[in-house]
């Protein structure tokens, strides 16, 4: 199969064929070859901090009922949010400052 580039803007654009089944929005990395392009799918980056599959995966494995569900989805979410306040809070006014040396000692660089 064979498909035409397509200038859009200050861009040339290049059709995925409808039978990749390539869902809208999917990001790539595109990467110059010798003997042209390639596409390499990338994983969606997750956010550090977001821990809400892990908190709907523990509330389902406890067994809660489907109504009770997100109500505490919700009491998880926001007790997280203010224990990260806290450390944070504890670590400014209640640890001595650390060079990046001895940081990489502490972790074993």
């Amino acid at each position: 199969m064979i498909t035409k580039t397509r200038k859009q803007g200050n861009s040339i654009t290049l059709t995925v064929p409808k039978e990749f089944k390539v869902p809208n929005g999917v990001e790539v990395e595109p990467k110059l070859l010798e003997n042209g392009i390639f596409y390499e799918f990338v994983e969606p980056k997750k956010d550090f901090f977001d821990f809400s599959e892990d908190i709907l995966a523990d509330i389902i494995s406890e067994g809660y009922d489907n109504e009770y569900i997100l109500d505490e989805f919700k009491n998880r979410k926001a007790q997280l949010v203010s224990t990260f306040k806290n450390i944070a809070e504890e670590t400014v006014n209640h640890s001595d400052p650390m060079t990046k040396e001895e940081l990489a000692k502490e972790i074993g660089l």
